[in-house]
């Protein structure tokens, strides 16, 4: 502290001519500024204002770094210990971010502490981290930050000091506080005027002489002549420091070293007030140095008055611990109860509590809910209007308290409150309601944090759409559920279910009414079940309901199957539109049918399968279903090689005028010729192709062996017409119209050479777009043919309007059109219908003689089916 030992040598000289007084010194305007640096600033850079000789001087030899950034952090001032300590040039350093010089191990810390301060509202921060040197290495610094704010509030800077502590240059007991000391000498006040008490102490430990400020500090209890002694009975240390006298005392030791020493002292005020039996005191920082003046019989014991720092800077500190705690995840409930620990240790207040938000505002709450800042409630006044512990009448607005109401949380949309107060007459500074706010505010953003996650936690588990748990809260309630039963045995059982035909409603209503329709399934499926089942959307149409507990397993698992179809069945209004919509329920069990969430939604999901394909409403999972999945799933992850790979062959049956008996036109009929499973049937592959992707390249695949075939026909003069079934997909596919083209033209055949099948129901999901496509494709000469008449949802104001060729009548009607009276009335129908509207009629099921006569007598211009012939390869169809 070399410095401070030149400055009480010059103050010695002052005072050996000036007797004590208690004159007070003159006021000093203070300005957050630093003195000028000795090199240019950098670029950007804003020189502080300068100083006078003596004070530059001061900066010049303090051990200690002294820095100033501008808002982006940038240094804009820094003394000469800078270069010292870290090695590096002060002209090259301005202008660089501080944080280019913090370890990168440490700088996400000390931006989380920095935010911590600032979320706080507090104006100071202290904290130790390592510092980068010229060399490569890194020394451990300990950091005193003070933002500095303009006119408007908002921060504009810092202002500091940063200490060398991997040389022990100063320890705990040594830092000393120098923001009043740089505010002075920045607005260029002389050395004499530092804020500090000197008093001139001979060999003989007693007082020759002091300064003014010392009748201040100490309310005059000190005397010239006086031994110290005296001094030292007023002061007491704080926990672990060293005592003014004593064989191993400040001033004992500083004349056996002949070295200054220093220590944090407590001067307990003469006429201090105890409050809740917190005494009122003053800390001090003392400092004894040997040997001041010209002669070397003279110490001087300098006292420099640091309480509102030091109470500052626990308060700073209480609120940066409280920062750190909620950044670290701290719960709400922990960080109300440590908020209000804080402030009663902090402020030595007897009651401190976290209020939620209060229903029936009394005039303080009101007023403390609207300000921007705390409001002190004076001992007498109307106090909060809420009981409050150890407060004796206080709700009705009679109690007797003084304290301070800060509100959690911004204005209107505010937490609660946070209350400190006592029973006992007292006085709340500015500066203490101040810290009440900072708590409370990093209480509002803890608070804020914990909903903002609860609110990003929430939407990972919840369907957006449905609010309804999602698949990984589901897979979570399954694991739970599967630990408690095989704790204490018992049964659940998973349901999933997909809705039949919802695709119908998406493509022709639109997906805002399909979006309506889930939200209302997702209300009847909450209201068909009980609290403590989980009701899940996985995707699209597809539910699951868990039961965490069935003791009567699969009885109880349909029974709440029913329920959930008994309230599908209930007409569902959107808007003006009434709309039905049922469910396939697919059930397994625990711990009969799989002991994990995987195996469980895959089991549920084979039954559900099997309840749709059977048209049975609900299955329950059965190991056989499994298997003939397991073979579906083998099969759909084969599909795209055998499409690519040569394995799609076509069979043909053959299409026959029932008058004439000659063969018209054949139908192609695509097979696997599977390497594993033989022959497979359209009917165990072509479903998996329209539920993807793979429907497209199906599609182009079969057109293209179909009208190689036909080529080699027609080379060969057998001029037959190959019909080709086209899926609802396919038909509303922009690409349909340019594949077949492009085809036709690759193989050289006119467009009557092709006949593409469509089915009614993919004529009716979208109406308007099939009609374009059918015109566009009749126009181009191809043949057009309504599938399975009859079995779909056709109106005959768009039949009459279809620019189609033929209607087939679906096999159905036709099996048992001999022998029932209605299917005959049906097909007779269907074939007056179709002439009517010149349309020829293709009868698809025949199996016998009898129905090919009858049909022929009824008009029917063709027929299919095993009696007229079979389908088969093309070598082996007859000419």
């Amino acid at each position: 502290m070399r410095w401070l030992r030149c400055a009480v040598r010059g103050i010695a000289r002052v005072l050996a001519a000036d007797p004590l007084t208690a004159a007070r010194p003159r006021t000093i305007r203070r300005q957050r500024a630093l003195p000028a640096p000795r090199v240019p600033p950098a670029p950007g850079a804003v020189p502080p204002p300068a100083a006078d000789g003596a004070a530059r001087d001061i900066l010049d030899r303090l051990p200690e770094i002294v820095f100033r950034t501008d808002a982006q952090g940038r240094w804009t001032y820094l003394n000469p210990a800078w270069t010292v300590v870290t090695g590096f040039e002060v002209e090259a350093s301005l202008g660089k971010h501080f944080l280019d010089y913090v370890h990168p191990d440490e700088r996400d810390h000390t931006v989380a502490l920095f935010m911590a301060v600032v979320a706080g509202g507090a104006d100071h921060c202290h904290h130790v981290t390592r510092y980068r040197t010229r060399g490569g290495s890194y020394r451990r610094v300990g950091i005193r930050a003070s933002l500095l704010r303009g006119p408007d509030g908002q921060i504009v800077g810092n202002l500091g000091t940063i200490i060398d502590a991997t040389r022990g240059h100063i320890d705990a007991e040594t830092v000393g506080e120098h923001t009043a000391l740089l505010e002075l000498v920045s607005d260029g006040a002389p050395v004499d005027d530092l804020p500090m008490g000197i008093l001139l102490v001979d060999r003989a430990r007693r007082i020759r002489r002091a300064s003014p400020v010392v009748d201040r500090l100490i309310d005059g209890r000190l005397r010239a002549g006086d031994p110290l002694d005296r001094l030292a009975g007023l002061l007491r240390p704080y926990a672990g420091a060293t005592a003014l006298e004593g064989e191993w005392g400040l001033v004992a030791t500083a004349l056996r070293t002949e070295q200054p020493q220093h220590a944090y002292l407590s001067l307990r005020l003469a006429a201090g007030p105890v409050v809740d039996g917190y005494a009122r005191e003053r800390a001090l920082r003392v400092s004894v140095i040997p040997e001041v003046g010209e002669s070397r019989d003279l110490l001087a014991v300098v006292l420099q008055d640091v309480t509102d720092l030091r109470q500052a800077e626990r308060r700073q500190a209480a609120v940066a611990r409280l920062g750190q705690r909620a950044l670290v995840g701290t719960t709400v409930g922990s960080l109300r109860r440590e908020a209000a620990e804080v402030v009663r240790d902090t402020l030595g207040v007897p009651y401190c509590e976290v209020l939620g938000p209060v229903a029936q505002h009394g005039s303080v709450i009101a007023r403390v809910l609207a300000a921007d800042s705390p409001v002190v409630v004076d001992h007498g006044v109307t106090p909060l209007g809420v009981p409050l512990p150890g407060a004796s009448e206080v709700y009705g607005g009679v109690g007797r308290v003084a304290g301070v109401a800060a509100r959690v949380g911004a204005a209107g949309r505010g937490f609660g409150l946070l209350v400190a107060y006592t029973t006992q007459p007292r006085e709340f500074a500015a500066d203490e309601a101040d810290f009440v706010q900072s708590v409370a505010n990093v209480l509002a953003a803890a608070i804020e944090r914990h909903n903002a996650e609860q609110k990003v936690r929430r939407q990972a588990l919840h369907d957006p759409l449905t609010g309804l748990a999602n698949r990984i809260l589901l897979h979570d309630r399954i694991s739970g559920a599967l630990g408690e039963i095989e704790r204490d045995g018992g049964r659940l059982a998973l349901l999933l279910m997909d809705l039949d035909r919802f695709k119908e409603i998406n493509d022709t209503l639109g997906h805002n009414v399909g979006d309506d329709v889930l939200r209302e399934v997702a209300v009847r499926l909450g209201r068909a079940t009980r609290p403590s089942d989980t009701v899940a959307r996985l995707g699209g149409d597809e539910f699951a309901i868990l039961l965490p507990s069935t003791p009567g397993g699969a009885a109880d698992a349909l029974a709440v199957a029913g329920c959930i179809r008994a309230a599908l069945a209930e007409r569902i209004d959107v808007g003006s539109l009434p709309l039905h919509v049922d469910g396939s329920i697919g059930i397994t069990l625990a711990p009969a049918d799989g002991r994990d969430p995987g195996t469980l939604v895959r089991c549920a999901d084979v039954a559900m399968y099997r309840a749709k394909q059977l048209s049975l409403g609900v299955a329950v999972y059965a190991p056989d279903a499994d298997q003939n999945r397991r073979e579906r799933l083998e099969l759909l992850g084969g599909l795209r090689s055998a499409i690519a790979g040569g394995q799609l062959v076509l069979h043909y049956q053959p299409k026959v005028d029932l008058r004439t008996g000659r063969t018209t036109a054949v139908e192609a009929l695509v097979r696997w010729q599977h390497p594993a499973h033989g022959l497979v049937e359209p009917g165990r592959f072509v479903p998996f192709a329209e539920q993807s992707n793979l429907v497209k390249p199906l599609t182009r695949r079969v057109l293209m062996l179909v009208l190689d075939q036909a080529r080699s026909w027609w080379d060969a003069g057998r001029l037959l017409p190959v019909a080709v079934n086209v899926s609802a997909r396919m038909l509303h596919d922009a690409e349909l119209i340019s594949t077949v083209r492009a085809e036709l033209d690759r193989t050289g055949l006119p467009p009557r050479a092709l006949e593409l099948e469509l089915t009614e129901s993919a004529v009716m999901v979208n109406t308007r777009n099939a009609m374009s496509v059918i015109t566009r494709l009749r126009g181009e000469g191809i043949r057009i043919s309504v599938d399975d008449f009859g079995t779909g949802y056709s109106s005959l104001a768009y039949l009459r309007d279809l620019p189609v060729h033929d209607l087939k009548i679906d096999k159905s009607f036709v099996v048992n059109v001999a022998h029932r009276t209605k299917d005959f009335s049906i097909v007779r129908s269907i074939i007056d219908l179709a002439h009517n509207l010149d349309l020829r009629v293709v009868a698809e099921g025949i199996e016998s003689s009898e129905v090919c006569s009858l049909l022929r007598d009824l008009g029917c211009d063709e027929g299919q089916g095993f009696y007229l012939g079979h389908p088969v390869p093309p070598a082996d169809l007859a000419a």
